[in-house]
């Protein structure tokens, strides 16, 4: 039998007896002769009322609710029919369930398995009562009221696990009452026992005494006084629920509008949850089952699906209210989705050309603002300027018809050259402009336009004829952050323009590109003007040992931000140093700025004994920075200078090279072997070079849950430790790559894990405040 039909049956046989229950109040009630109906119809209307007033016992929320009803049992209505009194309860009982629960099977089940655990609870306050210890509001009835209400709450809570356990293959009790909260459900308990032993106090003791009558009871205004009670608090815990939906409603409103696509039924699954408390809510073509609720969405145009929640097996049922609660939150949905599609659509219109679907001039503008703002460090950006040559000639000719096929095709033929990941646009008539992002350099920019020209130009079949486009196109190259980005469009128009021009003088045939050069001219000059005048600043990155957690050596790296330009990437300004022949100078500024940093990082603490520099290998030769290395290292006796080598130099190394190499060691420089790993590396560097540090690259530890990535690592760990030279892994970002790589065996690193580059005086105020330690709290 599977579990779902196990658990059909074992609800249903409840339901029945709920069912002959009630039907066996309704055919004893009119012959019965209580002490008064009033007090039976107070019984039957408290128990409806109280109802509501339910309290978790689980460790979850998902763990079914137990109610109080049962403390209208504290003054049966039929006094000598104990069995009556129980019919009486369970038919207010279901009726209360049938109004809250969404599934008449699932309050039937409920009500017959609290009418079970109520026959419990007379049982035992009958059995007490026969056993002489019911005298009164004595020390036995109190115990029987609260034996009573204990066995009530066992035998609903047991009822509850055995449903539960049939939804599993195992059927277990065992593992289902581990969820169980043994101390809530004796609190609730101690509660309404306690609530019972009030009931009865008032009416056998208070009420007499205040109305100065030992006959006069109340029973009927105390039963209702006490579903009153119930009531307030049902509603107070409403409220507070209420309070929470509505925060998550609101949260929802504020988050979904946000979102589209994939996102928003990600973002709306999360909400359905927090709203009413399901284990798991999806967005499914499929609609809810048995024991799950959903509302229907359309978050695609035209694409109706099922906003379904569901909750742990066994867990508590959903409620009308869940189900109102999941509609609204759909219905939220529903409208965020609707006009983030009609936003969409509008913006669409807006920046998109009618005739070829490419974006217009006002998206190319944002484009190129953004390209422009948010490209990463080190990367150029270029922008191709594109014309069709005798346009107006083929309209003329062939017709507007042909000139648009022709539009669309260039169109289409751009977007193929430039491989989706640059941006292409129409920005006139007959104009298009493609945004070439990514670059490192302008023969790279120039490559990659000259690709896509050579496309453009290919044959084509136009109106019948076969026809070669015609285009003139002008290329301009940013290596740095523009102040204004239109100054770009100016420089590749105005190239654009002059190659148009040349064209048409010398008669000059096929496609080509020219290229500007006028942005490159302004950053050497940039670059020539900040070393000349000494205006270049360094950046300090620590370097920790890992056992200790301590700082031992800092890397100086070079840094100039212009006034006008903004931030120059260190790739570029070393480049553009070696262009101009300010290489050399430029090292010289950095050694001796690192070196006077070096000496006051010592003076303020002694472990910090070493400052590493970035040099080219030829630099290290006697005819270009080997004798000023020399003086620079003896002029600071009481710091260490580290020279670090790129490990793709050494592939031109030479004997010469290796002896001056020698020297500088022999003068007390260290040397070290940088981003070792990174590009074809070579074992012989490790072995015919002197040095005294190798540094890892971090590609090499990009993936440490690769064990060949970690199996390589220990290795080099290995054959560092056994040549005597340190070994330093780069590129640590958090803390999991630090346990691993300590784990591997590794002693030093470095990274923004310890810290990134930052100036002299922020790395005085770090070591002041926190010394050498490696990582430290902002």
């Amino acid at each position: 039998m599977g579990a779902m039909k196990r658990e059909t049956t074992f609800m249903a046989a409840f339901a029945a007896f709920a069912i002959g229950t009630a039907i066996c109040a309704v055919t004893q009630l009119p012959g019965a002769s209580p002490e008064s109906w009033t007090l039976v119809i107070t019984v039957l209307v408290g128990v409806i009322v109280c109802s509501p007033l339910q309290f978790h016992v689980g460790r979850s929320s998902m763990f079914p609710l137990v109610g109080v009803s049962v403390v209208m049992l504290a003054i049966p209505p039929f006094e000598p029919r104990p069995w009556l009194s129980v019919c009486t309860w369970v038919i207010g009982l279901g009726i209360a369930q049938l109004l809250l629960r969404r599934n008449p099977l699932h309050a039937l089940y409920l009500t017959g398995l609290s009418g079970c655990a109520a026959i419990a609870y007379m049982a035992v306050r009958v059995g007490l009562a026969d056993l002489g210890l019911w005298r009164g509001l004595g020390v036995g009835d109190g115990l029987g009221l609260l034996l009573g209400t204990a066995v009530y709450y066992a035998v609903f809570v047991t009822g509850e696990l055995l449903r539960r356990s049939l939804q599993q293959r195992d059927a277990n009790v065992l593992a289902s009452s581990t969820e169980l909260s043994f101390g809530r459900l004796g609190l609730i308990v101690l509660a309404v026992s306690g609530a019972e032993i009030a009931m009865r106090l008032v009416d056998s003791r208070v009420i007499p005494w205040l109305e100065h009558n030992p006959e006069l009871t109340r029973a009927p205004f105390v039963v209702l006084l006490t579903a009153l009670l119930c009531y307030v608090l049902a509603q107070r815990l409403r409220a507070v629920e209420g309070k929470r939906r509505l925060d998550a409603v609101v949260a929802a409103a504020i988050e979904l509008p946000q979102e589209s696509g994939a996102k928003l039924a990600a973002a709306l699954g999360k909400r359905a949850c927090e709203l009413v408390r399901a284990t798991h809510a999806e967005v499914r073509d499929q609609a809810p089952t048995r024991g799950e609720i959903g509302a229907r969405v359309r978050l695609e145009p035209g694409c109706e699906q099922f906003l379904v929640a569901t909750r742990k097996i066994g867990g508590t049922a959903f409620s009308r209210e869940d189900e109102r609660a999941l509609e609204s939150l759909a219905h939220l949905a529903n409208e965020a989705a609707r006009i983030q599609h009609e936003v969409n659509t509008l913006e669409q219109r807006a920046n998109s050309d009618p005739l070829t679907g490419l974006p217009n001039y006002g998206a190319f503008q944002k484009a190129l603002v953004h390209a422009n703002e948010f490209r990463l460090y080190h990367e150029g950006i270029a922008l191709l300027f594109i014309d069709l040559d005798n346009f107006k000639r083929l309209n003329d000719t062939h017709g507007h018809r042909a000139g648009d096929e022709l539009l669309r095709e260039i169109a289409k033929r751009l977007e193929r050259a430039s491989g989706g990941g640059d941006f292409v646009s129409r920005v006139g008539g007959d104009e298009f402009v493609v945004i070439l992002t990514g670059l490192v350099s302008i023969e790279q920019a120039k490559e990659s336009a000259e690709q896509i020209i050579a496309a453009v130009g290919e044959r084509m079949f136009l109106e019948g004829q076969d026809v070669r486009p015609a285009v003139s196109a002008g290329l301009a190259f940013s290596h740095h952050r523009e102040l204004d980005a239109q100054t770009l469009v100016e420089d590749a128009d105005r190239t654009m323009l002059q190659a148009k021009r040349s064209r048409h003088e010398n008669g000059g045939a096929g496609n080509s590109v020219s290229v500007s050069s006028r942005r490159s001219t302004r950053t050497n000059d940039i670059v020539a003007r900040a070393i000349e005048s000494r205006r270049l600043t360094l950046a300090y990155q620590p370097i920790v040992r890992l056992d200790t957690g301590r700082i031992w050596a800092f890397e100086a790296l070079v840094r100039y931000v212009d006034p006008e330009l903004g931030p120059i990437s260190p790739p570029s300004l070393v480049a553009r140093a070696k262009s101009l022949g300010l290489m050399n100078e430029l090292t010289r500024q950095v050694i001796t700025q690192a070196l006077t940093a070096a000496s006051e990082f010592h003076r303020l603490d002694p472990e910090l004994a070493t400052m590493t520099v970035n040099l080219e290998l030829t630099q290290i030769s006697e005819d270009q920075l080997g004798p000023f290395i020399r003086e620079a290292a003896a002029a600071h006796p009481e710091v260490n200078l580290c020279v670090e080598l790129n490990e793709r130099s050494l592939r031109d190394v030479t004997d010469e090279l290796r002896r001056d190499a020698e020297r500088l060691q022999q003068a007390g420089v260290t040397i070290a072997l940088d981003d070792y790993g990174s590009d074809d590396s070579s074992v012989g560097a490790l072995v015919h070079f002197p040095m005294n540090i190798l540094k890892i690259d971090k590609s090499l530890i990009s993936n440490l849950g690769d064990v060949r990535q970690r199996e390589v690592v220990k290795a080099l760990q290995s054959f560092g430790d056994s040549l005597g030279r340190t070994t330093v892994v780069e590129g640590v970002e958090d803390a999991g790559m630090a346990e691993v790589l300590a784990e591997l065996g590794v002693q030093n690193a470095q990274g923004y894990y310890y810290g990134r580059p930052i100036p002299a005086a922020l790395t005085i105020a770090r070591i002041k405040r926190w010394g050498v330690r490696s990582v430290v709290t902002p």
